[in-house]
């Protein structure tokens, strides 16, 4: 089943576009698994998330 969209503000949205770019240095650099990064932009739609669960 798949989670509902959460709208992202654009810092939200900047902060995963910063996230993902150091991943694709990283994957360049041939380093092939990154959960942290997986972790990272979970942990930004998580908070936001819960930003908009606050403010219903």
């Amino acid at each position: 089943m798949s989670e509902p969209k959460v709208k992202l503000t654009l810092w939200e949205k900047a902060r995963i576009v910063a996230i993902e770019a150091q991943g694709v240095k990283r994957a360049a650099a041939g380093i092939e698994q990154q959960p942290d990064i997986d972790r990272r932009i979970k942990r930004v739609k998580d908070q936001a998330r819960k930003r908009a669960a606050r403010g219903k």
